[in-house]
């Protein structure tokens, strides 16, 4: 389903920074990490599983094909691959429950979020991928392999300049998205505060290590604080003084802006979300499809939305509105045994004529209906430059009144 593309997506871009063969893993059915159907491998002679990616270029319209399966590393330091993973994002849901879910004793530490879903993604600084500078002391064990003498206290050594090496990149990256997740939300959500809100992401414990020996090792992992201030004053347990939908609107401004500051030159740019709007309310979530049609530093993204919910998607059909043509629709069909097919989801208009020429006339007066109310919500656009606002609704009648009245 449509998680499956979520993750198919996020696996091939990561595959590309990997170790030569690294990724066979993910193809072997008597692995135990691998990412096969099981119901494909339980037939007699089951296929071969692979990711396949073409990359079209607009230009000369020649299409370049890249795979990655049991055989097959074809990702393996591509350009055009290796630029598209630093460009590209992954969003979801499980970011927001990550940021509100904090007792009210504890400290507002989001690192381990930081770690798994925000550093994954970070651009390179100083000519170093701030996650592979992660991953060499990530593990903190600075002699996995018991050298002894020289071996051993030069393996020390190396663990000490690497995590010094972190601690100095990653005051940068938190600060800039502390920075822009200030703007984000002042943009976009502050409209309706009582008081000004001031927020802050900063790294409050570098990492660091110590020790020249096992016994006497020590290692220390950052900690990224998250807090605010209203009206000037600073609020010691944000997470006990405000409600859910304010939370995610700081969630959401620095999730968002971790993207904008990471956004990477590169022909493939992709923002995928899987269910990012499952756990908001209607408000938040109306007003992160706004964002995401209108927010200008996200329009270089190609965007990928993946939802299970239908009215959902309904809105946001309704919400592009005019720029329709730029997107695609698509419903995933069929169940993991017998197939997933994905199909083109048809608009009001089409299903009508469908109707129609089935005979079915109820049916078709329905869909009608919605072109009808589709057609008159897309001029007054036009007319007004004004798109609907989230989450609001006039009937067929006011919409034709106005446009007469326009007319």
């Amino acid at each position: 389903g449509k998680s499956s593309l979520y993750w198919a997506l996020y696996t091939f871009l990561q595959s590309a920074r990997k170790p030569k063969n690294s990724i066979s893993k993910y193809f072997e059915p008597a692995g135990s990490e691998n990412l096969l159907n099981i119901h494909e491998q339980a037939v007699a002679a089951p296929k071969l599983g692979e990711i396949a990616l073409t990359l079209r270029d607009v230009a000369t319209k020649n299409d370049t094909t890249y795979r990655i399966s049991q055989a097959d590393h074809g990702t393996h330091n591509q350009p055009a691959i290796l630029k598209g993973d630093l460009a590209s994002d992954f969003i979801t849901y499980r970011f927001f429950f990550g940021f509100s879910d904090f007792r009210n004793s504890e400290k507002f530490n989001l690192w381990p979020l930081f770690d798994e879903e925000i550093l994954p993604f970070c651009v390179s600084t100083g000519g170093k991928v701030p996650l592979e500078a992660w991953r060499l002391i990530k593990h903190e064990n600075p002699n996995p392999s018991n050298y002894s003498g020289l071996a051993g206290t030069d393996a020390f050594d190396t663990f000490h300049r690497n995590t010094t090496t972190f601690a100095g990149i990653l005051p940068g990256i938190v600060d800039s998205i502390s920075a822009e997740a200030q703007k984000f939300y002042d943009r976009h959500f502050s409209a309706g505060d009582p008081a000004k809100v001031t927020l802050k992401l900063g790294v409050t414990t570098l990492p660091s290590s110590s020790g020249s020996n096992q016994p006497t090792f020590l290692f220390t992992k950052p900690v990224v604080e998250f807090g605010i201030q209203v009206a000037g004053k600073v609020v010691n347990r944000p997470q006990a003084f405000l409600n859910e939908a304010k939370l995610t609107q700081l969630a959401l401004s620095v999730r968002f802006a971790a993207s904008v500051v990471n956004l990477h030159d590169s022909d493939l740019k992709l923002l995928v979300l899987d269910d990012l709007l499952v756990s908001l309310d209607m408000s938040n979530r109306m007003k992160v499809v706004e964002i995401l049609l209108t927010e200008p530093s996200l329009a270089e993204y190609q965007k990928v939305i993946l939802t299970h919910d239908r009215g959902l998607f309904d809105e946001f059909r309704r919400m592009i509105g005019t720029t329709h043509s730029d997107w695609c629709f698509r419903m995933l069909q069929g169940n993991p045994k017998d197939g997933i097919e994905h199909k083109e989801e048809k608009d009001a208009l089409q299903k009508a004529t469908d109707y129609l020429n089935g005979h079915d006339l109820e049916a078709a007066s329905i869909q009608l209906r919605k072109a009808a109310e589709e057609t008159a919500q897309r001029y007054l656009k036009m007319a007004t430059g004004k798109a609907p606002k989230p989450g609001e609704f006039h009937s067929l009648s006011a919409k034709l009144n106005k446009a007469r009245d326009i007319l």
